[in-house]
């Protein structure tokens, strides 16, 4: 029994698909009444921020990046706009994380659950504290933290930006899940086949 027991174990193997979250405007809207841009190309970040996260880009609802961009313009203290993006999972959930910048902060939402509050004390230019555009202040969000509120299905991510104390404008965030499902490979059932024909064998020479 414990040869067989064995070889059940190993015919379990992990299928994991990775789903991806980041900030680009194809797939990220606002409330502002302006379509989501891209702070890449003919637009650009503020030269002050952190760079770009992996596979992300800087966004935001217009130029409000660099100050040298054709029709900058700097929202007045007190915008808040908000950005969302949604992604699908389905199966089990096995890991994942989340990092976030903004100028000057954001409050980051994940299925109507808030992991934090946008940062609104007066201050410098770009919050002193997460969620701000350096990465020394960027936000970083665990799986532990992301689990509780990730569900089987349309998952919505919303971002809450606000200005604080006028200048540039924009978000970035990028972030995974990763999905596991055990299932058995082909070549685990062929050795569990050979492995409970070799045990009846056995049994039957036993008699």
């Amino acid at each position: 029994m414990k040869t067989l027991l064995c070889l059940v174990l190993l015919s379990v193997a992990a299928n994991a698909t990775i789903v991806y979250v980041d900030s680009e405007a194809a797939n990220t809207i606002n409330n502002s009444g302006h379509a989501t841009v891209n702070l890449t190309g003919t637009l650009h970040p503020n030269p002050g921020w952190a760079p770009a996260l992996p596979g992300s880009d800087w966004i935001s609802y217009g130029p409000t990046g660099d100050h040298d961009d054709p029709g900058y313009f700097s929202p007045r203290d007190g915008t808040l706009v908000t950005f969302t993006t949604q992604f699908i999972l389905t199966g089990a959930i096995s890991g994942g994380n989340l990092k976030v910048l903004a100028d000057d902060s954001t409050s980051v939402v994940l299925n109507g659950h808030t992991l934090i509050v946008a940062d609104t004390k007066p201050g410098k230019r770009c919050s002193n504290e997460p969620v701000g555009c350096l990465v020394s202040t960027e936000g970083v969000f665990t799986f532990a933290q992301l689990s509780p509120y990730l569900v089987d299905g349309t998952n919505t991510l919303s971002f809450g930006v606000i200005q604080v104390a006028g200048s540039s404008f924009g978000l970035d965030f990028a972030g995974s899940v990763d999905q596991g499902t055990a299932t058995p490979e082909p070549a685990t059932v062929a050795v569990i086949g050979a492995g409970l024909i070799a045990l009846a064998l056995r049994r039957r020479r036993q008699k």
